[in-house]
């Protein structure tokens, strides 16, 4: 996998978290419009949030050269998931990416009359740039005017398509506390674990699986002998890149979502700790990597047995979902029959 696969599979494994943090923190809650009326700003990623948004945009940017900024690619990048998933739900298509296309950041790859993803892409970034020299604030609308032609018809999409942040955070679900440490912690697992995995013998054998995590099971138990060792000023660096490997490895197997355990009771493993929520039907599960790695010191094989509890329980969801799936049909097969 070279860097530009990674940086993509970042960007999309983190969508929930980074959409989240974006729409809560970095879009106001109200706005100011030329006239001086203040309204309400919608963050409902629906098509009637384009040109505000693109008046505010504006207001950020006097120009393209600021939007390419190194000190504003964290807003860029929230920008561009926001843009993308409005424009996702309202025409259909997928995130994709490729070394030509949308000056190096995940592009739309839409859906036309013709079929699933037989548009041209939209290149976001490029998108954002041309409303900040346009200076219109019709741009964003435009984009998706044409691509609501390509769809042909009544320009509603052919299928159904959510986009790709269903179990985002909200305002509902988190706190203010969350969202800001999440918003910082997201930003350094991808290097953080970049930095830890060349600190070790063989960097390259470091890939996110199940082997790596028995791997790290025994390399921890080996290097510690109680939690306290695990928790000295010494070992900081080298267990906060552990917890981290740890806690990816699981949520991209697993399908789960960076969280964080702000107002929780003092005794809860998850409190002020980064953790890892899978939804498995209508419940959550809760993975400390803090704990798993302590865990570690009396079991080599525990981290590696999350991971397992886990895909066991994506198994049976997959199982049970099947079997519905199979059951509805046989009642739609035997429909007429029972009508006689």
């Amino acid at each position: 996998m070279n860097e530009l696969q990674r940086e993509y599979y970042a960007f999309i494994n983190n969508m929930d978290v980074r959409l989240g943090a974006f729409v809560l923190a970095d879009l106001p809650e109200t706005f100011d419009k030329e006239d001086g009326e203040t309204v309400k700003f919608p963050k409902d990623f629906g098509p009637k949030s384009l040109p505000m948004l693109e008046l505010f945009v504006l207001s950020r940017f006097p120009t393209p050269d600021d939007v390419i900024d190194p000190e504003n690619r964290r807003f860029v990048e929230g920008l561009i998931r926001y843009l993308g998933e409005t424009y996702l739900r309202a025409i259909g298509g997928a995130w994709d990416h490729d070394e030509e296309t949308g000056n190096g950041m995940p592009f739309i790859r839409p859906d036309t009359e013709e079929g699933p993803l037989k548009g041209e892409p939209i290149p976001i970034l490029a998108i954002i740039l041309a409303a900040v020299d346009a200076r219109t604030a019709e741009v964003f609308t435009a984009v998706l005017s044409k691509a609501r032609e390509n769809l042909g018809g009544d320009g509603e999409p052919k299928r159904s398509c959510t986009g790709l942040a269903m179990g985002m955070l909200t305002a509902e679900n988190s706190s203010e506390e969350e969202v800001e440490f999440l918003t910082r912690f997201i930003g350094t697992v991808e290097p953080g674990i970049a930095a830890w995995t060349q600190e070790q013998a063989d960097p390259s054998s470091w890939e996110f699986g199940r082997e790596a995590l028995v791997r790290l099971g025994k390399q921890l138990k080996a290097r510690y002998d109680s939690r306290d060792e695990m928790m000295t000023e010494e070992e900081t660096e080298f267990v906060a890149g552990a917890m981290r490997f740890i806690g990816e490895t699981i949520r991209r197997i697993g399908f789960g979502q960076w969280r964080y355990g702000a107002d929780l009771e003092p005794d809860d493993p998850r409190s002020r700790q980064p953790f890892v929520r899978f939804r498995v039907g209508d419940q959550n599960l809760d993975m400390v990597p803090w704990r798993l790695a302590q865990t570690a010191l009396e079991d080599s094989n525990s981290i590696a047995s999350g991971l397992d509890t886990i895909i066991s329980m994506r198994e049976e969801e997959a199982a049970n979902e099947a079997a519905a799936e199979g059951d509805g049909a046989k009642s739609d097969d035997a429909e007429p029959d029972g009508t006689k």
